[in-house]
């Protein structure tokens, strides 16, 4: 509209004789780069305006996440840990009213394989972060051998826990690197050990240059791994990381049926004295061999106890191991609980 006017009035100004036809082109000229440039600036001013609102969001949650993370030279964890304990812990989510955890009660044990089911939802992963120190409960108290994670010293309980997910990274650099990264500290690190534990080695050799091979299809002479082989790297990473809690989820999502058992075994053989595994799977086939069996729901803890027992409860774990065993045909006969052919698991190297 203020442009339109503008040119109004110059055009009455030039029928008028009051200004040059020069005169007028020039004014046009310097009326359109005007507008361009004064747009430019209101664009700029709103871009900047919006910048400053995510700035302000960054600020508050780097002060909030402050306030839930675990301070830094705090006390020393016990060595060798025997439990870790959760004593009436609750947790909740930044604008959620429902909590994630809800008075949450359990042990885990060294030495123990601990399993922890339930739907999507339960308050599965929102556990896991806790146990990694990713967060700090909001009420309750999470320990080490009687040594509160609020107190402790983070960089400790960091380098006491060892995570393997379905995602964990793939790093672009040679195939040792992939699984010293878990330690790169280590100088004493077994990689050969590591490797053999979880079939890593039988991988590397067939690569043109054995663990020195580049693991990237972008660099010249590298190779690529399939999604299974790249589990039994992440294995041999958490393996060689010699964590004392190693929490594992959904570890078998991309193997064949064979090597799924395998893995299983390999997994649970990572329990010793001093170490203990945390099993968070929806195959309920590699569930019924943990020590302890969790059964959250809704953020609470629901049911507890071995795969047989659970099974003779009748509850909600049975429910969902009888409708898994379900769909290959064999739900009368799926809670026996006689071990399958491979035997014990090996235990580390």
């Amino acid at each position: 509209m203020a442009a339109l006017i503008t040119y109004g009035a110059m055009a009455a100004l030039i029928m008028s004789g009051r200004m040059e036809l020069a005169v007028a082109g020039t004014a046009v000229v310097a009326v359109r780069s005007g507008s361009a440039s004064l747009g430019a600036l209101v664009m700029t001013t709103n871009s900047l305006h919006e910048e400053s609102l995510y700035v302000r969001d960054m600020e508050r949650f780097l002060t909030e996440a402050g306030n839930r993370s675990i301070p830094s030279g705090g006390l020393p964890l016990p060595e060798p840990t025997k439990v870790i304990t959760l004593e009436r812990v609750s947790f909740s989510y930044p604008g959620r009213e429902t909590p994630a955890l809800a008075e949450l009660s359990l042990t885990i044990p060294m030495g123990s394989v601990v399993a922890l089911v339930g739907e999507n939802g339960s308050g599965k992963s929102t556990l896991v972060k806790l146990l990694a120190g990713l967060h700090l409960p909001d009420s309750g108290r999470l320990a080490w051998d009687g040594v509160d994670v609020a107190e402790a010293d983070r960089e400790q309980i960091f380098d006491r826990v060892s995570l393997l997910t379905q995602d964990f990274e793939r790093w672009p650099v040679t195939a040792r690197a992939n699984i010293e990264i878990g330690r790169p500290d280590a100088a004493d690190g077994d990689l050969t050990a590591a490797a053999r534990y979880s079939g890593a080695d039988l991988i590397a050799e067939t690569l043109p240059k054995g663990f020195d091979t580049l693991l990237a299809r972008v660099f010249r002479g590298a190779s690529e791994l399939s999604g299974g082989q790249w589990q039994k790297f992440g294995l041999a990473r958490a393996h060689y990381r010699d964590a004392r809690m190693i929490v594992v989820d959904e570890p078998t999502s991309a193997l064949d049926p064979g090597a799924e058992i395998a893995a299983f075994d390999r997994i649970r053989g990572l329990a010793d004295e001093r170490r203990a595994v945390v099993l968070v799977t929806h195959r309920m086939s590699g569930v019924r061999y943990a020590d302890l069996i969790y059964v959250l729901h809704e953020g609470r803890l629901v049911e507890q106890g071995d795969h047989e027992s659970l099974l003779a409860a009748g509850g909600r774990y049975a429910s969902m191991f009888h409708m898994q065993a379900e769909q290959y045909g064999h739900g009368a006969g799926a809670g026996t609980g006689v071990p399958h052919q491979g035997g014990s698991a090996p235990k580390p190297t």
